[in-house]
Order: structure tokens, then C-alpha cells, then sequence
């Protein structure tokens, strides 16, 4: 985390690529309040998975090259402990930032500052379990050429359901209406990910070490 904080390049460009695509919206479709409320859920979740894609390519790839993975085996040190450490790591320094630049798109999209903190909540559990995804996709990838196109082509497919339920109970806050199934749903692929993605990337890392 000190190394990232040293470079804040990769967050501030994260952020603004965030920002970007979100502003982008209401201006091909218009400023009408009605119609940015039908798709405004939509139009956050997406700039989210977009923004968040590029930098799952970075999670493993210099500790991989300098030869820190290799010192940790060295030492005995469990790649998972090592994968799940790195993730929390990541998720601090590339998804708050994201989730703390909401009420900027509040002020383009009339999103009520009542709503902030809970749309905050649910976009922090997708956005973890996104990176628990995109652990396992750079590590099934490290090492490969055009690594970040194979990780996107990986990641897609299995976000969709994050994406989905994240859409679902994002909208239902801003209607007022009841969104405790699809946050709960969002809340167990998170939780079965938290499970499943440090074991995948163990696995993975350690066949991308022997078979360096």
C-alpha cells in the first residue's frame, strides 16, 4: 500500500476514468431528470466495472517479475495469505477512492444525499467482489502476453451477476423501494467469492512460479 500510495497516478487515473464515463451519460442522453432516474443505477454500475477492469491487470505482475513471489515461498509464506492480503490491499486503494468520488456524480444525476451512504455500501460489496475476480483472472493470466485483454475476456462473463444485483438493489434505493433481496443475493457471490477466490489464486500463482 506505500508503494501505491508513492505512485497516485494509477488511483487519480482510476477515479477520473470513473468520473468520465459516468458524466459522459447525461450528456448523449440528455439532462432530463426523469430519464437519467430510470438509468442512473445503470449508468454508475457500469463505469464502476469499466474503471475498475484496467487495474486488475497490476495485482500480482511486479511481485511476479522482481521475484517477491518466489522469496515468499521461499520463506513458506502461504501464496493465499498473499492473495487475500493483496486483494483487501487493492480493494483499499482503487475501490474507496471510487466509492468516495459518489457525491460528485450525486450533483449530475439529482441522486438524493440520503441514498449516498447505502449506494455506497452496496457498491463496496460489489466492488470487492469484483476484485476478488479479477485476483483470479490476473493470476490464471501472469505471464501471458496482452495479459489485460485475457483478464477482461475472464472477468466479463463472471461479473455479470455482480453487475446485475448490484443494478437491481442500486435502483431499488433510489426508488424507495425494497432492495433486501438483491442485496442479499450481491452479499452471498461476494461472501462465496471470498471463499473460493484466494484458493483459485493460489493454485494459479503457484503453476505461473513452476512453471516459469
Amino acid at each position: 500500500m506505500l508503494l501505491a500510495i508513492r505512485r497516485p497516478g494509477d488511483v487519480l487515473t482510476s477515479v477520473g476514468f470513473f468520473l468520465m464515463i459516468s458524466t459522459l451519460f447525461p450528456l448523449a442522453i440528455g439532462p432530463n431528470p426523469e430519464t437519467l432516474s430510470l438509468v442512473t443505477s445503470s449508468i454508475v454500475w457500469i463505469a464502476v466495472l469499466l474503471a475498475s477492469l484496467p487495474s486488475f491487470d497490476r495485482l500480482f505482475i511486479d511481485d511476479f517479475e522482481s521475484g517477491f513471489l518466489d522469496r515468499l515461498i521461499m520463506r513458506r509464506v502461504a501464496l493465499w495469505e498473499y492473495a487475500l492480503v493483496r486483494v483487501i490491499s487493492h480493494f483499499c486503494l482503487m475501490g474507496l477512492p471510487l466509492i468516495a468520488s459518489l457525491p460528485i456524480l450525486a450533483l449530475f444525476f439529482a441522486i438524493e444525499l440520503a441514498s449516498l451512504p447505502l449506494l455506497a455500501a452496496i457498491i463496496a460489496i460489489g466492488l470487492l467482489g469484483l476484485t476478488l475476480l479479477g485476483a483470479i483472472a490476473a493470476s490464471l493470466t501472469l505471464g501471458a502476453r496482452r495479459s489485460s485483454i485475457l483478464s477482461a475476456i475472464l472477468i466479463l462473463p463472471l461479473a455479470f451477476p455482480i453487475v446485475i444485483f448490484g443494478t437491481l438493489a442500486s435502483q431499488a434505493v433510489l426508488d424507495g423501494a425494497a432492495y433486501g433481496a438483491h442485496l442479499s443475493l450481491l452479499g452471498a457471490l461476494c461472501l462465496a467469492l471470498l471463499v473460493l477466490s484466494p484458493a483459485a489464486t493460489f493454485y494459479a500463482l503457484r503453476t505461473a512460479i513452476e512453471e516459469r
